[in-house]
């Protein structure tokens, strides 16, 4: 018997306003738990605080993934309080196609007896090197269980140009069309961003679910008398008329080479404008390389490569230093980069991708570009380096967007839709 109840209606208001006791099957197959020597469980710092932020509403939560016997990151967050309502259901971790055609059979096996005893089944359909959504889903959908599918990001799709390769072309056509399939046959299709959505479903649209990916919590967002004060400060003459941040990796997709080349193209022009990187990743040697060439021209134009910092509150201190965070990506993912700009009051330069439209207001929050098109970054970053308090203006909107925006937020909303979900009969 499916059900859902309220909570206690004196628990703290963060909270969901709503639990489950049904038996909670989630397969995540690239998020690997930890087990150090002496048994305890470990999960990495991002992806624990999210199991555990679903253990507020699933009462009895049995998560299959590998299981590494090995001693976690140094940050990673024990799970030892969840003991009580967490089950792990152990798969083999997979390293490449072959293997993974190997060990199907195990994979089959070991999902088929843990679906018998769920109500419902969460999967997704991205993964490597096969989807593990691909073999949980058509399970559930064979033991009539509710099954939900999660959409954070579409890797598969392809910017076809005539140069792929044909085999690359395939593998995507295919992704799409069992993610299709899974899509319109679950019981609840979730997705980070409307452009996934509508592609993804088509006329059934109406049946999905948009819930933006979120992991700033309340307590990291600045109030408006503190972001008035940090903009008072970073609006006082000194220093370069623009500063602004990269955060992310330092890889193409992320629209990084777009970013350089619009600093070249400012510099030529020698606008007072100052970005700085945070990140690690393949393109870091090219990052380097114009940060000196920019600096040998003794121009106001700067870039400045700071390496990593961790993910929280040095972060977040790190944000609220700049007037605008850009985010120039190509592909079209949803960053949660965004709600951490928006928690500091720093509003966000972006590219107009169907990702980015989701979580960013025109004017209000941020402001858009044509995605990969250097010359109108350089444009859009050049008139705001002579009208720098427009900025200041987005910045302070976006507070009340972050609040809005939470990972408990995201949580609530989610619980919400799984009880609607329970109410209705299989598909």
């Amino acid at each position: 018997m499916l059900q859902s109840r309220p909570l206690d209606p004196k628990a703290d208001e963060a909270g969901p306003p709503v639990s489950f006791s049904n038996r909670y099957l989630m397969v995540v197959v690239q998020m690997p738990l930890y087990r150090d020597p002496s048994g305890r469980l470990f999960a990495e710092q991002l992806w624990g605080r999210d199991l555990l932020r679903h253990l507020d509403y699933i009462e009895n939560l049995a998560i299959a993934c590998p299981c590494l016997d090995q001693e976690p990151p140094r940050d990673a967050i024990c799970l030892d309080a969840a003991a009580n309502k967490l089950e792990l259901i152990e798969l083999p971790e997979q390293h490449g196609p072959s293997q993974t055609i190997r060990l199907l059979p195990t994979l089959i096996r070991t999902l088929w007896k843990a679906a018998e005893r769920a109500e419902i089944v969460h999967t997704t359909i991205a993964g490597w090197p096969i989807p593990m959504g691909w073999i949980a889903g058509p399970i559930a959908l064979l033991r009539n269980k509710k099954l939900i599918v999660v959409v954070e990001s579409a890797p598969w799709r392809i910017q076809r140009d005539g140069t792929e390769d044909w085999r690359a072309v395939l593998r995507s056509s295919v992704q799409e069309h069992v993610g299709r399939w899974l899509l319109r046959s679950s019981s609840l299709p979730v997705f980070t961003q409307d452009g996934y959505r509508q592609s993804m479903l088509g006329e059934d649209a109406g049946r999905g679910f948009v819930n933006p990916a979120s992991w700033i919590d309340e307590a990291d967002v600045v109030s408006v008398e503190d972001a008035r004060t940090l903009w008072q400060d970073k609006m006082r003459p000194g220093g370069p008329r623009l500063r602004i941040l990269y955060a992310g990796r330092l890889v193409s997709e992320k629209g990084l080479p777009v970013l350089l080349q619009a600093m070249r193209l400012l510099a030529r022009e020698d606008v007072s404008i100052q970005l700085d990187i945070l990140g690690e990743g393949p393109l870091e040697a090219e990052c380097n390389s114009v940060s000196m060439e920019l600096t040998g021209r003794n121009c106001r134009t700067s870039v400045r490569v700071l390496g990593t910092v961790a993910y929280g509150a040095p972060l977040f201190h790190r944000i609220r230093d700049y007037q605008a965070m850009v985010v120039p990506s190509i592909s079209d993912e949803q960053p949660r980069i965004v709600f951490d700009s928006y928690s500091q009051g720093v509003p966000v330069i972006a590219s107009d991708t169907e990702g980015l439209r989701s979580c960013i207001a025109e004017g209000r929050t941020g402001l858009f570009f044509t995605p990969g098109d250097s010359a109108a970054l350089a444009g859009l970053l050049r008139q705001l380096s002579e009208h720098p308090e427009r900025l200041q203006t987005l910045g302070m909107d976006s507070i009340g967007f972050a609040r809005d925006m939470t990972h408990q937020k995201m949580h609530q909303d989610r619980a919400a839709r799984i009880a609607a979900m329970l109410q209705t009969p299989n598909r």
